[in-house]
């Protein structure tokens, strides 16, 4: 079998570079075996405007949230899902320290920042002692039917070889890539952690970052925005085989450092915690979730051709932004591959040519 090329992996990078290709009627072949732990089936799948305690504007906001909102409607249409909508964050302040943070921002970020005009209407529904206030637009990702739709139509176009991707049976030939009987001109990995063991980029500052969170059944909440105190409360309509609006995602942690790479007993002691001080309705956990991002250092991801093995590539490390920035630069490395277009410099892997030097 003859193709342009191979891609590894079907999680959000992969899925986004696939797509992009067929996009531009270039041949190829994806590679995956299904994961229900990985981290882009276990995301919450929302992509915020603005990011950590300081409230400061997500890297390339402007630029990518309406590119998120044109491509994932695209794809939507091709695969007949309703994969994306826009909604708001309602931050229910933890602290007074947050509360004046939010009001300082809100000048400055007017795009993004909003007061939260009748705050008696959910004392019914939540304990907040400093006040509320929005983040919108926000929006959210129903990725578990994306990538289950994705796949099935990978499936019916005969382009997903559906086993694990072995390293040790690649070979580098003349002409590009040979894989069992697979020939390829180049062969993109968007396999995540397990792109970290491969000679080709373990020198590369990959830094992993582990995620665990709740699914809940909450039935007296609205599942038409984001809950966030401390923690955030995201519908997750998704799980299970049917559509169930009282299904909410409740996470998450961001682990630099950590020795079990499951669910561990200490984050559902704590959330759980958390939950009953912060919740009115009754709630009840349904399953308890935990995965490793591929995370960098220097927290933008890896991008493009190796600089010393050009028929080897990477679309990796996009840590807990990939909602939003996978698509983006999906199709920045799939213009490069078919018409050789430059990819952003940040994110471009030629950044650590000397470091990545045989």
């Amino acid at each position: 079998m003859q193709v342009n090329t191979i891609v590894v992996g079907q999680g959000l990078c992969g899925t986004w570079l696939s797509y992009w290709l067929r996009q531009a009627g270039h041949s190829f072949l994806l590679i995956d075996e299904y994961r229900p732990d990985s981290a882009s089936q276990v995301a919450s799948g929302v992509i915020n405007p603005v990011t950590g305690r300081s409230l400061a504007n997500t890297w390339m906001a402007e630029t990518l949230l309406p590119f998120a909102m044109e491509a994932y409607t695209a794809i939507g249409a091709i695969t007949g899902i309703n994969c994306i909508h826009s909604s708001e964050i309602l931050h229910c302040f933890p602290s007074r320290q947050m509360e004046d943070a939010f009001k300082k921002k809100l000048p400055a970020l007017p795009e993004y920042l909003a007061n939260v005009e009748d705050t008696n209407h959910w004392h019914s529904m939540l304990h907040f002692h400093y006040g509320l206030g929005a983040i919108r637009p926000a929006l959210l990702i129903n990725l578990q039917a994306l990538l289950a739709g994705w796949r099935q139509l990978l499936t019916n176009e005969h382009l997903l070889l559906t086993e694990k991707f072995n390293i040790d049976q690649m070979k580098l030939t003349a002409d590009g890539v040979q894989y069992g009987g697979i020939a390829a001109e180049r062969i993109i990995f968007c396999n995540g952690l397990s792109a970290m063991d491969y000679r080709y980029f373990d020198r590369l500052p990959f830094s992993s970052n582990k995620g665990e969170a709740l699914l809940l059944e909450i039935d007296a909440l609205p599942a038409d925005r984001i809950y966030k105190k401390g923690i955030s409360l995201v519908p997750f309509p998704y799980y299970g085989k049917q559509a169930n609006d009282r299904i909410f995602w409740a996470g998450s942690t961001y682990e630099n450092e950590f020795t079990v790479n499951g669910p561990t007993h200490g984050f559902r002691t704590s959330v759980e915690a958390t939950l009953k001080d912060w919740l009115k309705p009754s709630f009840q956990i349904i399953d308890h979730l935990a995965a490793i991002r591929p995370a960098t250092v220097e927290r933008r991801p890896f991008v493009g051709m190796h600089p010393w093995f050009p028929r080897i590539g990477l679309l990796n490390g996009m840590g807990t932004k990939g909602c939003s920035l996978a698509p983006w630069f999906g199709k920045q490395l799939a213009d490069h591959i078919v018409d050789a277009q430059p990819i952003q410099p940040e994110a471009s892997l030629d950044r650590f040519s000397r470091l990545l030097q045989p």
